[in-house]
């Protein structure tokens, strides 16, 4: 077997059912190089040819002619391709509803990895250089090309640290017992380990503290295996599209940061995004929301922006008003008290229309014949809460003016803050296509009638569904039963959602681009938005999303349980999703199905406080759970809101940092220090940025919670006490009575502070309290990002750096945004008894002891400028 290794640049010069479905296809006769490979503009490019020998048609049609392109993309970043050499295999999109390529000129000039490739069979593995590790190896397992079916397994070490592959309900890291996850975008209330609703095929991970990442760009369904030393990819169409992150440092921070830079960096929301948010499904009427705003109020909670689900709606059609419990007029009223108290407020608009041909929008949308169709041309009918519904086409030349018309005008009419994207997998209550001409019908919800019944509608549907046939036009291939069957937990590709073999424009089958139908309306979303208000930072949140969908949106995980389980699966979830690129990203607080209780809820709204997107929202047939409803969740709430609204400069910072860089806002603590094997396993703690530390509570009935702190001095974030580890394999165990989540500040850090009111504007109106806590040497640094809050284009910005050494304070960087608020306070945690004051520009700092920390209060520092203050 011959071999061949690239080493760039120098050498790239040179040319050279789970039970049935586990199992790698060893029998398939895999590919040879044929030809000589050559020079492309950026790597290298070699046909590959079928071997002769059984295994063929394993699943689909095998093909026999591939071309493979290996692009040395930057330093950090490998591509290599395998497609089809006639080009009939459907790939992810180019375009900003699939995934936009980098338009590259010439190879990298060093890289951190080589790539090493195998003659026949055709094998190929991905070298990290700094310590010849073979991070990605594809010799000796089959290489399967069908217009089906992919395969392609690579090596990895018995018990991999693996990160990623989802949107699933999972612990963190994956373990090789539930070993498989499917990609296929699916309504479903998160069951644990089954495909959910998000598309995201990368993974991070760690090997001996160093970090790398994979990502397979195919938006059709697929399964991945993790089993004892191997990962095997098993796709059902597209081609194989891979890109490998392998960055000099080997932190997995860093490689977020590669990812990020490919598919791109999560949007930057708002200031006024990162405050508390309520909803639930299940308000009666107006007066219903009107009486949870007040009750915040008068409780004393913070309440940023209330969100109004399909409640509103009449006949829960999109842009209509039910003209009994929220008429027109009163939802306009509700946005005027919302902007008058300085709140926000937010609607749900599903992308299903409904059919009935009184309704305009869908009138507007027939006319410009934007729809999905079926096989036969007719419009694709779905069913969902309005009944029977159609579904835009994103790809259809008209879809933007379509959608830009009904998203302005609903945006004006209740001059609303942002827009909740749902069921755009897309959801549908029928098996596929519910027939043609079914307009101004009412039909019942499946699962309300008795099973006969039910059982006879969903036979119905099924026949219907055969009767389109199993593919379109000019499509060899069996799109609605595809002989590998991934493992969905839908079971048939086309249960709840658009039938596999309805077309969007171009005559593209549904079963092509599935997974990103939901990142398309992303994308048009936004767009939407920004020609309604063009230097306004868009809000959207999205159900279904896919690589690069960050960009666009944040995501919050759906539909869970009120239960302890989902409570602590929820910040596995968000890791997840900060590792996807979705820094803005959260879950429902207290649970959306079934009744909270007043334990669980308190404890959900101690973590949801101090999630990235943070918002208490639970469904119609549920307990109500607003947070003000139980004394012990209300002080709860108050007390970690108090942490979140004091913490908001800090939290804005790491926004932006995630904006421009592209790492999470919440770090698992294997992220920051990936040499540390105790905490691999650790998905119940959480690091905000790399400096807050937050031990929250997920057990029923525990007062108390079994920590890990990396090595340093961490700061109690309530009494300034400081526990000092030598090693994060110690256990600590920290009181937790029922009203506290335990909150730990870095020892080395500075955070930029404000004092927390019940608005985020009032909040920010305060001046900026430095908190300095030392680190075993007396050091610490931090950083401030200011800006105008809220504004895309940003013709002034401060960008701050604290640094505290030697009992000296300085601030540098640049101090462009001129209107920001001064700081008033500084406060040091960890300082020597022997500061006895301080001095700014020549003026004595009065210094006082408060609850273990010395603090200089009612300062006058502006930030303007460089400064310096001296504590001697």
């Amino acid at each position: 077997m011959k071999s061949h290794i690239l080493v760039a640049v120098a050498a790239f010069y040179l040319s050279g059912a789970l039970a049935q479905n586990y199992d790698v296809s060893s029998s398939a006769p895999g590919y040879a190089i044929k030809g000589k490979p050559h020079r492309t503009k950026t790597g290298l490019e070699f046909p590959l040819e079928l071997n002769s020998g059984d295994g063929v048609d394993l699943y689909g049609k095998t093909i026999n002619d591939l071309v493979v392109n290996v692009d040395f993309e930057t330093s950090d970043r490998l591509h290599v391709k395998i497609a089809d050499k006639a080009a009939k295999q459907i790939p992810v999109p180019d375009t900003a509803f699939g995934l936009e390529r980098p338009k590259l000129r010439k190879p990298a000039k060093k890289t951190n990895y080589d790539f090493k490739y195998t003659d026949n069979p055709f094998g190929f593995q991905v070298i990290r250089k700094v310590d010849n590790e073979v991070i990605f190896d594809t010799n000796n397992y089959p290489l399967v090309f069908e217009d089906q079916y992919l395969e392609l397994t690579t090596g990895v070490p018995d018990d991999a640290n693996i990160y990623g592959i989802g949107e699933v309900t999972a612990p963190f890291r994956r373990n090789n017992h539930q070993n498989v996850t499917t990609v296929f975008a699916r309504d479903a209330g998160t069951p644990f380990y089954e495909n959910i609703y998000g598309s995201h095929p990368y993974y991070n991970e760690i090997r001996d503290g160093k970090a790398h990442g994979v990502f397979l760009l195919n938006a059709h369904g697929m399964d991945v295996f993790f089993a004892e030393g191997r990962v095997t990819y098993k796709v059902i169409g597209g081609i194989l599209e891979f890109y490998f992150f392998v960055p000099k440092d080997g932190k997995p921070n860093s490689v977020l940061e590669a990812y990020t830079d490919l598919i791109g960096k999560p949007f930057m929301p708002a200031l006024w995004m990162l405050g508390w948010n309520h909803c639930r499904y299940g308000f009666k009427n107006i007066s219903h929301v009107n009486w949870a705003v007040d009750g915040y109020k008068a409780a004393n909670i913070p309440l940023e922006t209330i969100w109004v689900d399909i409640d509103y709606m009449d006949h829960e059609k999109d842009f209509t008003f039910d003209p009994i419990n929220f008429p027109e007029e009163s939802m306009i009223a509700l946005s005027k008290k919302m902007h008058a108290n300085n709140q926000r407020m937010i609607t749900m608009v599903d992308p299903a229309l409904s059919t009935n041909d009184s309704y305009a929008p869908y009138e507007r949308g027939h006319e410009m014949d934007v729809f999905i169709k079926n096989n036969d041309g007719t419009e694709f009918t779905g069913q969902v809460w309005p009944g029977y519904t159609v579904f835009p086409d994103w790809w259809h030349p008209k879809a933007a003016e379509f959608w830009d018309y009904e998203i302005i005008e609903w945006m004006k009419l209740l001059d609303l803050d942002g827009l909740w994207i749902d069921m755009n997998e897309p959801a549908s209550f029928c098996l596929g296509s519910c027939g043609s001409g079914k307009a101004n019908t009412d039909p019942p919800l499946q699962w309300e009638l008795p099973e006969e019944e039910a059982a006879k509608i969903h036979a119905e549907e099924q026949a219907a569904l055969d009767a389109m046939g199993i593919s379109v036009p000019g499509d060899t291939r069996n799109l609605l039963y595809p002989n590998y069957a991934i493992n969905s937990g839908g079971g048939n590709l086309s249960e709840r959602t658009a039938s596999m073999t309805s077309l969007h424009y171009g005559d593209i089958p549904h079963y092509d681009y599935h997974n990103l139908y939901g990142h398309a309306e992303c994308s048009l979303t936004r767009e939407s938005l920004l020609k309604y208000k063009p230097n306004e930072r868009p809000f959207i949140l999205s159900r279904s999303t896919f690589a690069g969908s960050g960009q666009y949106v944040g995501h919050w995980t759906g539909d869970n349980h009120s239960s302890w389980d989902k409570l602590k699966n929820s910040i596995a979830e968000i890791f997840n999703f900060q590792m996807f690129g979705v820094s803005y990203s959260g879950a429902d607080v207290c649970g959306f199905f079934d009744n909270a209780t007043e334990p669980l809820c308190t404890r959900w709204m101690e973590l949801g406080s101090l999630y990235p997107f943070a918002r208490n929202h639970n469904t119609l047939v549920a307990s109500s759970q607003e947070p003000f409803l139980w004394e012990r969740t209300a002080e709860a709430s108050r007390r970690a809101l108090a942490v979140r609204y004091a913490l908001l400069p800090y939290y804005y910072t790491l926004f932006e940092e995630s904006h421009r860089i592209g790492t999470g806002v919440w770090r698992p603590l294997i992220f920051e220090y990936p040499e540390e094997d105790a905490f691999l396993d650790n998905d119940v703690q959480f690091l905000i940025g790399s400096n807050v530390l937050a031990s929250p509570v997920v057990n029923e009935n525990a007062t108390s919670v079994d920590a890990h702190f990396p090595e340093g001095v961490w700061y109690d974030w309530y009494t300034n006490e400081a526990h000092v580890s030598t090693s994060g394999k110690e256990k600590v165990t920290l009181d937790a009575p029922m009203e506290h989540i335990p909150v730990h500040v870095r020892g080395g850090a500075i955070l930029p502070l404000k004092t927390p009111e019940m608005l985020v504007k009032d909040t920010y109106a305060s001046p900026y309290i430095l908190l300095i806590a030392l680190d075993q040497n007396g050091e610490a640094e931090g950083r401030l990002y200011i800006d105008d809050q809220h504004s895309v284009e940003q013709p002034e910005t401060s960008d701050i750096t604290f640094t505290y050494k030697h009992g000296v304070l300085k601030a540098s960087g640049n101090f462009g945004y001129k209107d920001a608020e001064k700081i008033g306070t500084i406060k040091i945690v960890g300082a020597q008894d022997d500061i006895k004051s301080a001095s700014c520009k020549g003026d004595k700092v009065e210094l006082v002891n408060k609850d273990g920390a010395l603090v200089a209060e009612d300062l006058d520092i502006p930030l303007t400028g460089r400064f310096t203050v001296k504590f001697n």
